[in-house]
């Protein structure tokens, strides 16, 4: 009988809006881990101790206690965010799915930056991100995501996506084009609990709208 590979999953916080509810499931990853700026700014007045804290800990507070548990991994390299890092870093430890906390809101050009990096890997790495209003994620290229009716859901192409047709929502598309700077898709609302999304070419970003809002 072969041995079954347990997949390592990673709960990423980066310095961008705190979180108003800090995830109460942090059992379930294999690592926690914060760049050293979202600690700065908010996680250290959490119950969480993060395995790891990476950065070039230009935001470290030096006069605040770390807690015996947490590692430190300086990651000097100025030629990469500390967001990259962090995910070349846990990957190195057999990370391949993340699910990020704090990547947007806070300094627009933080979640600019962000979302750069987050489109060079998610090939790579399954990412899952959330804020205080929505969840994001890139499309797979054939997508059915379920339990969504009744929230709102947009879509966003960050190059040309072709051939999009997405089923289950308040205004349907079959077969169109959306670019930036032309036709995109924001705001749709799905009117089943299970929509499906399918798309030929381009890199497309989907955010789902949270019940509150």
């Amino acid at each position: 009988m072969g041995i079954i590979m347990q997949k390592k999953t990673a709960l990423l916080f980066v310095n961008g809006e705190p979180p108003k509810d800090i995830p109460s499931n942090i059992k379930d990853y294999t690592y926690i881990a914060c760049t050293d700026g979202a600690y700065h700014s908010y996680l250290f007045t959490s119950a969480i101790e993060p395995d790891f804290i990476i950065g070039d800990l230009d935001s470290i507070d030096s006069t605040r206690a770390i807690p015996s548990k947490t590692q430190i991994i300086h990651t000097p390299d100025q030629s990469k965010p500390d967001f990259e890092k962090a995910l070349l870093f846990l990957n190195s430890k057999g990370v391949t799915s993340f699910t990020i906390y704090g990547a947007s809101g806070g300094a627009s050009d933080h979640f600019l930056g962000n979302l750069s990096i987050a489109m060079q890997y998610y090939h790579q790495f399954k990412m899952m991100f959330y804020d205080n209003y929505c969840h994001f994620f890139f499309a797979d290229h054939h997508q059915i995501i379920h339990h969504v009716k009744n929230h709102i859901v947009s879509l966003m192409p960050l190059s040309t996506v072709t051939n999009l047709t997405i089923t289950g929502f308040e205004y349907p598309l079959t077969d169109q084009k959306l670019v930036l700077g032309g036709h995109i898709s924001l705001r749709n609302k799905a009117i089943d609990d299970k929509v499906e999304i399918s798309f030929k070419n381009g890199d497309l970003l989907i955010l789902i709208q949270n019940d509150f809002n």
